[in-house]
Order: C-alpha cells, then sequence, then structure tokens
C-alpha cells in the first residue's frame, strides 16, 4: 500500500557515497535516508559521489552550527546534502538487487524480476522532480493520529471509494489530483506512521488530526502530537482540521468522545474546522480533504497579497516569453493503470508493469540516458547510474561503462 513508508532517517555519513558490492559476494542493503538530521551542523561539505543529475559536492564553506535552540531552524545545507545522500544512496542498491537476480537458476523467473526491477529504476529516474511542469502547483497534506484513530481508511477511503479496516503502523505516501477553485492540483497526502516530526512539520502545508469516536487515547494523543508540531513551527501559518471517525463504533465500542469534547478539542486547536466522518460508509471524507485543500489555497493567496504585486522592470526576465517553437516535444504513452495525469486518484501500490509501460517512449530532442526499450528487450542491466557508479570504485568496468546501442 505504501509508496515511500516512514522510515526514521539516519544523519548524514561522512562518506555520502556507498561503496558497489564486489562480485561474488553477497551485497549488503545501503540505507535510503527518508529525513533530515536534527543536526545540523554535522556531515561532509562535499559529497564524494558525483551523481548523474547534478548532485556531487557542494561548494562553498560548510553551515556552521548556530546559537543555542537553532536546531529547530531548517538548514538549507543540510537540507540539500540529505537529499544529495538519500538519491545518491539508492543506486547501490539497485545494483545489489542485479547482482542478486545473476543467482537465481529460473531464467524466466530471473527475466521477470529483472523487468520489474527496470521499471521501478524508471519510475525513479522519471519521478515527479524531474518530470513535472513548474506550472503544476502542490498542496502538501499531513495525517496524524495514532494506530487506533482510523487515519489509514480515511486516506484509503479518499484514494480509492473503498473501505480497509486494517491500519498501516508505517504509514504511507500517496498522490491525488484535487480541484480548488477551478485549478487542478497535484494533493500529496503524507499519512505519518508516527509523532509529527521536525522534517514533518517543515514540509507540509497543512495537518489533518484523526482521533476515533471510541477511542480516548486517540483522542489523547492528538493533544501530544499537537504540541510537538508547535514546539517545531509557529502552528498560525498551518492550517488544520480535526477529524473524529467513527469506522469503530459498535455496540461492543460504543462512543466515549462526546461532540462537546471534540468541540473543545478543535477550539485548543487553534479554532481548527471538525468532522466526524465514516470510513465504511463514506461520510465527510471528501469534505475533510476538499476543506484542508481550500484552506491551504486560502492561505497562499492572503500572502500573496499582504506581499502585494511584483513591481518588474519590463526588461527584467519576469516579462520575457519563451518562443513556443524552441520548447521540445514530449511525446508520453501512459500506462493504462492510473498512469495518466488526469487519472482519478493515484494510489501507492506498484502495479505490475504492463506491456505498455514496458514500451513507454520518452522522445525528446536532448539526449537522455534512461533505460530505452531496446535495451530493455534484450534484458541488459539499466545504464541509469554508470556514472555514479564510476565515482564508486566499481571493481568491474564492464558494468560501469556499458555502450548504449545505437
Amino acid at each position: 500500500m505504501n509508496f515511500q513508508s516512514s522510515v526514521p532517517g539516519s544523519g548524514i555519513s561522512p562518506q555520502s557515497q556507498p561503496a558497489m558490492p564486489t562480485p561474488g559476494t553477497v551485497p549488503a542493503p545501503v540505507p535510503v535516508p527518508q529525513s533530515i538530521p536534527s543536526q545540523f551542523g554535522s556531515g561532509s561539505s562535499a559529497s564524494s559521489g558525483a551523481g548523474q543529475f547534478g548532485s556531487g559536492t557542494v561548494s562553498g564553506q560548510a553551515a556552521q552550527p548556530g546559537p543555542a535552540g537553532s536546531q529547530f531552524v531548517l538548514s538549507n545545507s543540510a537540507a540539500i546534502r540529505a537529499e544529495i545522500h538519500r538519491f545518491e544512496s539508492v543506486h547501490p542498491n539497485i545494483y545489489a538487487i542485479y547482482d542478486l537476480i545473476e543467482r537465481i537458476d529460473d531464467l524466466a523467473l530471473q527475466n521477470q524480476i529483472r523487468e520489474h526491477v527496470i521499471s521501478i529504476e524508471d519510475s525513479f529516474v522519471n519521478s515527479q522532480e524531474w518530470t513535472l511542469s513548474r506550472s503544476v502547483p502542490e498542496l502538501k497534506v499531513g495525517i496524524v493520529g495514532n494506530l487506533s484513530s482510523g487515519k489509514s481508511a480515511l486516506v484509503h477511503r479518499y484514494l480509492t471509494g473503498t473501505y480497509v479496516q486494517e491500519e498501516s503502523p508505517e504509514g504511507g505516501r500517496f498522490k491525488k489530483e484535487i480541484v480548488v477553485d477551478g485549478q487542478s492540483y497535484l494533493l500529496l497526502i503524507r499519512d505519518e506512521g508516527g509523532p509529527p516530526e521536525l522534517q514533518f512539520a517543515a514540509w507540509v502545508d497543512a495537518v489533518v488530526f484523526v482521533f476515533s469516536l471510541e477511542d480516548e487515547i486517540s483522542f489523547q494523543t492528538v493533544y501530544n502530537y499537537f504540541l510537538r508540531l508547535s514546539s517545531y513551527r509557529n502552528t498560525a501559518e498551518v492550517p488544520m482540521v480535526l477529524v473524529g471517525t467513527q469506522d469503530a463504533i459498535s455496540a461492543a465500542n460504543p462512543r466515549v468522545i462526546d461532540d462537546s469534547r471534540a468541540r473543545k478539542l478543535s477550539n485548543d486547536l487553534k479554532r481548527c474546522t471538525y468532522y466526524e466522518t465514516c470510513s465504511t460508509y463514506g461520510l465527510n471524507v471528501e469534505r475533510v480533504f476538499q476543506d484542508v485543500a481550500q484552506k491551504v489555497v486560502a492561505m497562499r493567496k492572503k500572502q500573496q497579497l499582504s506581499i502585494g504585486p511584483c513591481k518588474s522592470l519590463p526588461n527584467s526576465p519576469s516579462h520575457s516569453s519563451v518562443p513556443a517553437a524552441s520548447i521540445p516535444s514530449v511525446h508520453i504513452n501512459q500506462a493504462a493503470n492510473g498512469g495518466g495525469a488526469f487519472s482519478d486518484y493515484s494510489s501507492s501500490v506498484p502495479s505490475t508493469p504492463s506491456i505498455s509501460q514496458r514500451e513507454m517512449r520518452i522522445e525528446t530532442i536532448a539526449a537522455s540516458n534512461t533505460p530505452t526499450p531496446i535495451r530493455k528487450q534484450s534484458k541488459r542491466r539499466s545504464n541509469i547510474f554508470t556514472i555514479c557508479a564510476s565515482v564508486s570504485n566499481l571493481s568491474s568496468t564492464k558494468r560501469a561503462f556499458q555502450l548504449l546501442p545505437n
């Protein structure tokens, strides 16, 4: 169910580029950090690996630790180095999987697994940060609550229109198109598997607090999570919605949180909007996400009005335009299973690659190192990370410098 689970992040290692596995040995998995470490003065000021997409060294003087209490101030330098480290730590694991695939005796199974890995590799390289147009706005919404809150069922109902009772302990990452005031937005939903941390607080545009109306502990957890979020960020700049779920209410589990207590909690949470939902039947589920999205858009408009219009000169870059003829044409045959940009929802479950996925064509004027259909048909290893691998002291030059067929 999860596209990217909520995994506690490790600190930035002085060696930002892990070494490649030696042929003939079982490669150990390389940890991929998911969050920014709380200590921002540590870490190397330069990355030892030269990634294919502009990653590598961080030039200039390294960021210095700030005064006491500044650990809650997000450092751009540390955030950039953490992202470079995360990005460059992916390809050693990809190559490790290829090494393990070669040990499989069943050639048919070997080829099937390799096709899946190539599909994952393609998805990684063609992810949102490299392909999504700058004109597409995003809304980042975080969902928090304990395992008894019903938050995973709430998210699943919103994405799929169906009810799933099981709670996801690790949380999940999801995407869906949402329309606010006639404008389409890419809604990024982050179902957090634990309490809100610094990286989460710095990422969100809005937060949805979820508790179960039949569970006292989940109700008290909302207070704790709100106080924790407040310690990382000014909650006045974060739109919030409070949700009480009715899913688990039954004769054996009666309601224990009455309406007055829930309303008081919503007042304590900066007078945020309160909804009672039922993921079993879909009660108010759509309204929760539509409301939180509208709150974010309204706050952005308010901030823009407070700044005022940009008074740039007529000859400044903001008044320049790019001729349509100079923009390269891109033709993408989207997969039939939720691959289109206008699909009703996009869950985080990786689907089995269909024929259209394996034969996806991306034609651009500029050359690309993305795996081509020819190399996929020949079952050769993807050449995406060969530049990175050459810096990683890869022992086999054949693997590091594969030649693309013409």
